[in-house]
């Protein structure tokens, strides 16, 4: 048996299994755990105190503060700040945090849940998740035609592949915030890594942006009647299971699974605020950006070791040789940079993103009009045209559409009493006029009847509701209603 450091150092980790407030403490760290499993891993201490606070006795926002000061001291959760919603110089100063549990205490509170005979499924992350998200999210659609074994062994799949991609996510953000990774990043030994590690991110990057808007059309498509059948096929095939335990929480695991389902949902589709996918987006873009500017420093900070007393030297010929003003300024303008810079700020029409390489992206004109109100802009004079004819015609052809119209409901209520009842073949012109009335009339209470003034003629009208259905066929369609009789003129 060797004893090395390793085996004789402390784990710390493992101070909050046995203290005085264990009885918090351990319900803050499965609190912790159990929003791990459904992806969820930073939390806030709002988070945690709403959970705890009705299960322990007057439990305090200031003791739950305490609580997680204590693990954190213990290294059992990691803090990182919250700056994005600091808005204000207050809000920074007081430092709100959101936590997450470190490697060992996963590992731990994982432990402790096998003695308490539950199983925790571990795998890992290939670029090609997304694609495999994809292919077992369209088996859902159908997933009335699948039996319960093989809905299990979808659901175990896919949320292997999603607990592995997004913990790879999680995981791989947080080193690039760690403080070995911020002091690797200002090495000259990471120029020689910059692409490669810029190469992965772009190639992970790109198969989120490829998979990403049809995995989010399939979850809209699939219906709240389908997610409730997959948690019911999941329950009875655990039913089905012999169990060692004979009270086994069922319920507890449909809660467990459809945590998960709904994190995956909002992995790809936002709600209230991006979804974890655009965060990821965002994240990442961050990240390359970040390596390219400590490549960047480091390059520049490289250059300005070497001597370029002969660089100097030779700009100095180029500007000698320069016979008038006007070209030494160009030249300056070129090795110097412009000495008067305007910014324009503007939406930008672009679609691409920072993927794609700025000699890719075509070049666009915008036609900018001067501001100031010395200068106007010509405006192009142009002689009124005259219209009068298209004017005319298009009052005839008015007034013949209205002609017609009047012709058809004059033939339409040349008889006072019309009936319609069954099926009654109808112009479109007659059925709009018979809604116009319905529309128009009065209902009187006493006598169950509908009055009004024809808005066309003038003329009075009653309408009666007769027992039976009408359906009134035009050419455009059939419109189907209640049975009705209309009298014009009493």
């Amino acid at each position: 048996m060797e004893i090395n450091d390793k085996l004789q150092k402390e784990i710390t980790e493992t101070a909050y299994l046995n203290q005085e407030n264990t009885f918090r403490y351990r319900p803050i760290m499965r609190f912790f755990y159990q929003k791990h499993e459904q992806a969820e891993n930073w939390l806030y201490k709002e988070d945690v105190y709403e959970a705890l606070a009705p299960h322990i006795p007057n439990y305090t926002l200031d003791e739950c503060q305490r609580d997680l000061d204590f693990l954190v001291s213990k290294m059992s959760l990691s803090p990182v700040q919250d700056t994005e919603n600091a808005n204000t110089l207050d809000k920074f100063k007081y430092k709100n945090f959101r936590y997450q549990m470190t490697d060992y205490a996963i590992e731990i509170e994982r432990t402790t849940i096998r003695l308490e005979e539950l199983v925790v499924k571990v795998a890992s992350l290939e670029p090609r998740l997304f694609e495999r998200i994809k292919a077992y999210l369209k088996k859902v659609l159908n997933i009335s035609d699948m039996s319960e074994n093989d809905i299990y062994e979808m659901w175990g799949d896919l949320t292997s592949d999603f607990d592995n991609l997004n913990h790879n996510y999680q995981d791989f953000i947080k080193k690039f915030h760690e403080a070995k990774t911020e002091e690797l990043l200002q090495s000259e030994a990471f120029i020689s890594k910059k692409n490669e590690l810029i190469r992965y991110l772009e190639d992970f990057i790109k198969e989120y942006i490829r998979h990403s808007k049809e995995i989010k059309g399939i979850l809209i498509d699939i219906t709240e009647e389908k997610v409730t059948y997959l948690m019911d096929s999941l329950v009875n095939y655990q039913r089905k299971a012999p169990k060692i335990r004979p009270d086994f929480d069922y319920a507890y695991l449909r809660q467990v699974n459809l945590g998960k389902w709904m994190s995956l949902s909002k992995w790809f589709i936002s709600s209230k605020g991006p979804s974890e996918g655009e965060r990821l987006l965002n994240a990442t873009n961050n990240i390359i950006s970040k390596i390219t500017k400590y490549a960047s420093s480091l390059i520049e900070l490289h250059g300005n070791m070497v001597n370029r007393k002969e660089d100097y030297k030779y700009l100095c010929h180029l500007f000698d040789e320069q016979t008038t003003l006007e070209d030494a300024q160009k030249l300056g303008c070129a090795v110097l940079g412009v000495h008067i810079v305007r910014h324009f700020k503007g939406t930008s029409m672009l679609q691409s993103d920072s993927i794609i390489p700025s000699l890719d992206v075509e070049p666009i004109s915008i036609k900018i009009n001067p501001v100031k109100r010395g200068i106007k802009i010509q405006s192009i004079k142009e002689p009124i045209k005259d219209k009068s004819k298209e004017k005319e015609l298009l009052l005839e052809n008015f007034q013949r559409e209205e002609k017609r119209k009047r012709e058809i409901l004059t033939n339409f209520i040349a008889n006072s009493k019309k009936e319609l009842t069954g099926q009654v073949e109808i112009l479109p012109e007659e059925r709009d006029y018979i809604f116009r009335l319905l529309e128009k009339s009065k209902r009187n209470l006493e006598k169950e009847i509908f009055t009004g003034i024809d808005p066309i003629f003038g003329k009075k009208y009653t309408i009666k509701y007769i027992d039976g259905r009408c359906q009134l066929k035009a050419e455009d369609g059939t419109f189907e209603m209640d049975a009705i009789e209309i009298i014009f003129g009493g």
